[in-house]
């Protein structure tokens, strides 16, 4: 998924107040998969799926 599609999936959750994963956390989250080659995570109770679009690059 390009940066400019998440950024407006982003700014679609906000608006409509639903929980997302903090900067913060996504970019910790995103080191640790690097940093242990992680390949398989299965995503639970997402509203937007924020997490899967921004590691995984699926367009949608």
């Amino acid at each position: 998924m390009d940066d400019i599609k998440f950024k407006e999936i982003k700014k679609k959750a906000l608006e409509d107040h639903i929980p997302i994963i903090m900067d913060d956390t996504l970019s910790f989250l995103d080191n640790m998969l690097l940093e242990k080659h992680i390949e398989n995570i299965l995503e639970i109770g997402t509203a937007v799926r924020i997490f899967f679009y921004m590691f995984f690059k699926i367009s949608s």
